[in-house]
């Protein structure tokens, strides 16, 4: 039987424990939740600016606030019920606001926790007795009278997996409990955001951003990255690559496509007559889209198109149609099917994926047997196959009912086309390279 005393005092260390635990918790959430309320704050005032500059405006500040909390919310995932028809169309280039958010608070909490370490570290050698800034200890070296500013080295910065998960999930927590109060917040008759998936989405996003931003912070992605085995890694790395390869070769057919057809896109613009801020906010409204056409170019490249409509697939041999919603770059789109030719030039893009995903395989692979090096290249093509169908489920969507109700490619289609594609051009780098090594 356990002594009464020693009962008691392993209890009180418990609760001691416990109680740091809470505070050191506690202390962590302020940070991320700050830096949500300050990419909230933004889109607030963009969309106050807008409101402020429309002398048609009928609604009140109010109003603008609640359509700017809608915004917000719409780039951590949350559909909304308008009275019009539901939008579950989600700009990826606002999506990039809550990744950029998460990551940087997880950046300073995990660079906070790895100074203060160095600093006890530091402290518990006899080494520290004064400290500065940037993380500098003024002291005495041994043996001297000499005032030196000593160095921490990689071991004695390095935290447990323990406070760095701990970082995470208070970003995570901080970020997604303000997600949901603005949620309930901006619910009204006009629109009611989707409570469920806002904070599903809030959860993801906060949980990626801020696992990347934290592993920065402690100066441990490359050593995260060596922890994966290199039947995993290989393929990932050369996947994301092939992946790249074919949003650049995208990109920049759809920059050239905007510079021939500028002239439909301004005429397009000026004819809403929005005015100089009215202009400013709807060209960071395209600019926010961008990165959706981008992936849209992405699947009409692979000739699977895309959905411009309801019952409407714009592929290499159709045509837009004449309705389209008001946002001037989708005058993009190309108004009569691409004549034979210029399936080749479509071709560019899987053959660039394909041959880019091949060599990253060749470069990290070296003496490899070529079976072994096409069993790598079908894997990283699945890799990049999964990762399409994901940008693809990402970027469509809908607005209301009318002619915005289905946009988007379809996900399962761009994954059967990439697979097919960019893996025949994989395969054949493949065995062009390892032909030419022979001879």
């Amino acid at each position: 039987m356990a002594h009464p005393v020693a009962s008691r005092g392993t209890a009180a260390v418990r609760h001691s424990r416990a109680g740091r635990f809470l505070v050191e918790f506690g202390g962590s959430l302020p940070g991320p939740a700050a830096a949500g309320a300050a990419g909230l704050i933004a889109v607030e005032l963009l969309v106050l600016m807008a409101w402020g500059a429309d002398t048609r405006a009928k609604a009140g500040a109010g109003s603008a606030v609640r359509v700017g909390a809608d915004l917000w919310l719409l780039a951590y995932g949350a559909s909304l019920r308008l009275p019009a028809g539901p939008v579950d169309f989600h700009p990826l280039g606002l999506v990039l606001m809550p990744l950029l958010v998460a990551g940087s608070a997880g950046y300073r909490l995990a660079a906070a926790r790895a100074e203060r370490h160095s600093l006890l570290q530091r402290a518990m050698a006899g080494r520290l007795r004064l400290p500065t800034r940037s993380g500098m200890a003024i002291g005495k070296a041994p043996g001297t009278s000499r005032v030196v500013a000593p160095r921490a080295s990689a071991a004695s910065t390095r935290v447990s997996r323990r406070a760095a998960a701990l970082d995470v999930i208070a970003v995570m927590v901080a970020q997604t409990a303000l997600v949901g109060v603005v949620c309930v917040a901006a619910d009204s008759p006009a629109a009611r955001p989707a409570l469920g998936a806002a904070v599903a989405g809030a959860t993801m996003l906060s949980g990626v951003g801020a696992t990347a931003g934290v592993l920065a912070g402690h100066r441990r992605v490359r050593a995260a990255w060596r922890l994966l085995p290199a039947v995993l890694r290989v393929p990932l790395a050369a996947g994301g690559v092939g992946t790249a390869a074919l949003g650049a070769v995208s990109a920049l057919g759809l920059s050239a496509l905007l510079i021939v057809r500028a002239g439909s896109v301004t005429a397009a613009a000026n004819g809403l007559g929005p005015g100089v801020v009215g202009g400013f906010g709807l060209f960071a409204g395209q600019l926010v889209v961008l990165p959706n056409l981008v992936v849209w170019a992405v699947c009409y490249a692979l000739g699977i198109g895309f959905a411009a409509g309801p019952g409407l697939t714009l592929t290499p041999a159709s045509a837009a149609p004449n309705v389209l919603p008001d946002l001037p770059v989708l005058r993009l789109l190309p108004t009569e099917p691409l004549p034979s030719w210029a399936w080749l030039v479509l071709a560019v893009a899987p053959l660039a994926a394909g041959t880019a995903l091949a060599l990253t395989v060749r470069r990290v692979t070296p003496g490899a047997a070529l079976g072994g090096r096409l069993s790598l290249v079908l894997a990283a093509t699945v890799v990049c196959a999964l990762l399409v169908g994901l940008l693809a489920a990402v970027s469509g969507g809908g607005v209301g009912v009318g002619a915005a109700s289905r946009l988007g490619p379809a996900p399962g289609w761009a994954i059967l086309a990439t697979l097919a594609e960019v893996g025949m051009a994989g395969a054949l780098a493949t065995s062009v390279a390892e032909l030419v090594r022979r001879n």
